[in-house]
């Protein structure tokens, strides 16, 4: 082999060595076929640390000498337990050393064997994991009050890392089951409605800490269920998406469609829903900053426009290019889509 030195044992078994002095191929005793290295089991007190057979020629013995070995296994069975024990105490670090460098060089090939298994067998080991749970109830209740802490944390670290597989585990597993799913919510209907009851009086306020915190992470889209829900009260069209919000902002560079500002930005209904006509659609919405969009309120835009452009100092040929941009997306000219904003607030519902 090249690069490699060639070596006997003193009972004539070849093995080549590599130039750290590290065998890289042996002779197997039992095919006397020369293999790399990785084709033999690990075995400490073996040339090389290496078994004398190849795992071929094992799983061939294996095979042939099955009840053989199964037969020594149950007449051993103590002592070979006892040997392992010992073995693992002894070699804890090694062994633990050993499992996470596998694990590491093989994760995917563990997972696909995991998932495969977890498919081929799910009664079986949903029935397995009943079972187990019945027997050890007091002593899996009692672990986890006294690991709650832990279990927490273990969890919502989890839980962060990954947001995106447990969430489209979720909604496959619902659009799989939903029947099932359905009639579990049926027949329960008492119970879930009491365990939840329950629940929210026990953690009134880590609930509300966590809508609060929920709300101030998701203020955009929070921004759009409001706007929807008021046209939704006024019975007005109201299918404006997170994807056209985020369009709109960016027609005007994230920031107010009349100043420029890029601070304290609303997103305002052009014909309020309070006339009700317009409703919360990508064509009635702009972006204005908060206290322009207070003092419009209610107001037609074109009389608001002139009445506190010179108060707020607001640019003529900004608001005629806004104009302009709104009749465009309504597909009307400029003066008629003043003549129909003006007859939504002449004519309110």
């Amino acid at each position: 082999m090249t690069g490699l030195v060639e070596k006997k044992t003193s009972r004539g078994t070849r093995y080549y060595e590599n130039e750290d002095g590290e065998i890289a191929a042996k002779e197997c005793t039992k095919c006397e076929v020369i293999k790399t290295a990785n084709r033999f089991s690990k075995s400490k007190n073996k040339l090389g640390g290496l078994n004398s057979h190849c795992k071929e020629c094992e799983r061939k013995y294996k095979q042939e000498n099955k009840e053989i070995i199964i037969k020594y296994y149950q007449e051993n069975k103590e002592r070979i337990a006892e040997y392992q024990r010992k073995y693992k105490q002894e070699n804890k670090e090694s062994i633990a050393e050993n499992a996470r460098k596998y694990q590491q060089e093989n994760k995917e090939t563990i997972a696909e064997k995991a998932r495969k298994y977890q498919q081929e067998n799910k009664e079986s080991i949903a029935e397995n994991a009943r079972k187990y749970y019945q027997e050890n109830k007091e002593r899996i209740t009692e672990y986890q009050q006294e690991n709650k802490e832990r279990i927490a944390e273990h969890h919502r670290k989890y839980q962060q890392e990954n947001k995106e597989s447990i969430a489209e585990h979720h909604r496959k597993y619902r659009q799989e089951n939903k029947e099932r799913i359905l009639k579990y919510y049926q027949e329960n209907k008492k119970r879930i409605a009491e365990i939840n009851r329950k629940y929210k009086q026990e953690n009134k306020e880590s609930i509300a800490e966590k809508a609060r915190k929920y709300q101030q992470e998701n203020k955009e889209l929070f921004q759009i269920k409001s706007a929807r829900r008021r046209a939704q009260k006024r019975k007005l069209p109201d299918d404006l998406t997170s994807e056209q919000r985020t369009a709109t902002l960016e027609r005007f560079n994230s920031s107010c469609a009349l100043t420029g500002y890029t601070e304290g930005i609303h997103l305002d209904h052009v014909i309020p829903i309070a006339t009700g006509h317009g409703g919360t659609i990508s064509q009635n919405m702009i972006p204005l900053r908060a206290d322009l969009n207070h003092s419009k309120n209610a107001r037609c835009i074109f009389d608001w426009f002139y009445d506190v452009k010179d108060y707020f100092k607001l640019s003529q040929t900004k608001f005629d290019e806004l104009i302009e941009y709104l009749a465009d997306i309504n597909g009307m000219t400029a003066d008629g889509y003043e003549d129909y904003v003006r007859g939504c607030h002449d004519n309110q519902r």
